[in-house]
């Protein structure tokens, strides 16, 4: 007999997580590249505007990842945790980028932080592994 993990939320409730989580997550982080964009100027509608831009983008990547890694096979632990170390990179890189500081900074840390998050993720998915 197959064991199955408890789950603590009905499916309706892991739906709306499923959209509103990325959703949200977009908000906060379209709000933190307008502020980065500020620099502790006045707010200006280009930093509004590309506030909603970057939240929309975030929101629409990060259900298409999750869409993507839903549709991948269990095993295949490298490949799930590239995708989702790029998009957290990607995003940590473009938002570091809207704080106007030197390109070469913003690109070492955004490889820093994708290579540390898919060594953490890979060990996660391959000791996690339905045995």
């Amino acid at each position: 007999m197959a064991h199955t993990a408890p789950t603590v939320f009905s499916e309706p409730a892991h739906r709306v997580a499923r959209w509103g989580l990325p959703v949200v997550l977009g908000v906060v982080y379209g709000n933190w590249v307008a502020v980065n964009r500020r620099h502790g100027g006045p707010i200006t509608g280009a930093d509004v505007a590309s506030g909603v831009w970057s939240a929309v983008a975030f929101a629409v990547l990060c259900i298409a990842v999750v869409q993507v890694l839903r549709r991948l096979r269990r095993d295949l632990h490298a490949l799930h945790a590239l995708l989702r170390a790029v998009f957290a990179g990607v995003a940590l890189g473009f938002l570091y980028s809207q704080t106007g500081d030197d390109i070469r900074p913003v690109v070492i840390t955004a490889l820093l932080v994708t290579a540390a998050l898919f060594l953490l993720l890979f060990y996660r998915f391959h000791t996690r592994a339905d045995a």
